[in-house]
């Protein structure tokens, strides 16, 4: 097996990997991201909330994140 061979089979299973791995990354974040808005009302997660003010916007840019990987993967298999 060449060199050039083996990269192209290392982005080739990277590639299948992170079609898999994206959307449940997706779905995972969506769901804590409601969690974190529609449970507000809990204490628990109201405190939580309160030391973390940001921590939804960090959700929020992963998730575009993830979406953005998944889009430049599914553009690259189809290319």
């Amino acid at each position: 097996m060449s060199i050039a061979d083996f990269i192209q089979q290392l982005f080739g299973d990277v590639r299948d990997v992170a079609q898999i791995i994206a959307p449940i990354a997706a779905v995972i974040g969506f769901l804590g991201l409601g969690i974190m808005y529609m449970g507000s009302s809990w204490p628990f997660l109201s405190d939580w909330k309160k030391e973390n003010p940001k921590a939804a916007n960090q959700v929020v840019i992963g998730l575009l994140f993830v979406i953005f990987a998944s889009t430049v993967t599914t553009l690259v298999t189809f290319a």
